[in-house]
């Protein structure tokens, strides 16, 4: 258990082994099958995004994880459920629907971290939706039933990525990242900067992937390298940093707005990753590029730095580095009127 605004919480991976083994296997099975199908998600996507295919994605999903979540809902006895994720949400909605009348009841809340959004989000019994933009709150009210609260508060981060004090280099900094499971074409990335002929100081991330992170530090190339495992001061690394390089996930673009840290987007998975990439170059705080491209596109910026601080305020213009305290706000607010 912790404390979130003085509130308590029970933080749970729904996909957790221990939580369910089909979740588990479900999670791992996705993993694999990406390495043979890298537009899995893509396909997936688009599939379950028409009306009628939306329906029956969440139908199968509320049936599939319906026990975990009855499971989790006996141990923990929640006042308000948080989804992060569209398959606890779906169970959660199907607990609702088929206990109507029972005395045991709960907010439910959704979040939703992408910069768009999907069918398969969309439920009746789901109480408040917080999403990233008012776009969205326009498009998902479209779709929401009489009494549902859609409120545009951001994605939440820690606050922190708005606070850290900037570090200035002698040189350019620039840091790529891929995720926690250091996704994104990495290696090919740090070739590609091997052309830059200004002199670069490049810090990686390579997350939880113990084989690239051992081939990484095995690399040489012309600039200076330092290579990270899992690291917990991401924050910090973006403040020393001028430039990020990585693929486009909300989480870590977030972050990045907030840091007023200037974008390169590449290698997105296609469907969401490829609009949150869309969404961040239309406001001016990212470029989205080709792997080839990336160190030619590095030589332009290095060369306009008025086109850098740019991306920077565009960056912070979007930011909304207190999502997490207007979400606590609004669920109090809607949990205090049920």
């Amino acid at each position: 258990m912790q404390k979130i605004f003085g509130e308590e919480a029970h933080v749970v991976d729904f996909m957790a082994r221990e939580i369910s083994t089909l979740n588990w296997l479900t999670k791992k099975f996705y993993l694999a099958a990406l390495k043979f199908i890298p537009d899995l998600y893509d396909r997936i996507y688009k599939f379950a995004d028409g009306k009628k295919v939306g329906v029956s994605a969440r139908f199968l999903s509320s049936a599939l994880m319906y026990l975990p979540f009855a499971r989790l809902l006996k141990k923990f006895r929640p006042n308000v459920v948080i989804c992060t994720h569209p398959f606890p949400e779906a169970a959660a909605s199907l607990w609702k629907f088929l206990h109507a009348k029972s005395a045991k009841k709960f907010l439910l809340t959704a979040v939703l971290t992408d910069y768009s959004l999907h069918e398969i989000w969309i439920y009746g019994e789901v109480d408040a939706y917080f999403v990233a933009t008012e776009e969205m709150q326009r498009e998902l009210s479209a779709h929401c039933r009489a009494g549902q609260k859609i409120y545009a508060t951001g994605i939440p981060i820690d606050e922190k990525f708005s606070t850290a004090e900037k570090i200035s280099g002698a040189i350019t900094t620039i840091l790529i990242m891929g995720g926690g499971l250091g996704l994104g074409s990495i290696e090919e990335t740090l070739s590609e900067l091997d052309k830059v002929q200004t002199p670069l100081k490049i810090i990686v991330v390579a997350g939880q992937n113990e084989k690239l992170l051992a081939r990484l530090k095995k690399l040489k190339i012309s600039h200076e390298l330092e290579v990270l495992g899992y690291v917990s001061d991401v924050d910090k690394l973006m403040a020393a940093a001028d430039l990020l390089i990585t693929k486009p996930g909300a989480l870590t673009m977030t972050e990045a707005f907030a840091a007023g840290l200037p974008l390169i987007l590449h290698a997105p998975i296609p469907g969401p990753e490829a609009l949150n990439a869309a969404y961040a170059t239309a406001h001016g705080a990212a470029i989205a590029v080709d792997d080839k491209k990336i160190s030619q596109v590095v030589e332009e910026l290095l060369k306009n730095p008025a086109q850098l601080e740019a991306m920077k305020n565009a960056a912070k213009k979007i930011s909304r580095p207190f999502a997490v305290k207007e979400i606590v706000n609004q669920i109090k607010k809607s949990g205090s009127a049920m």
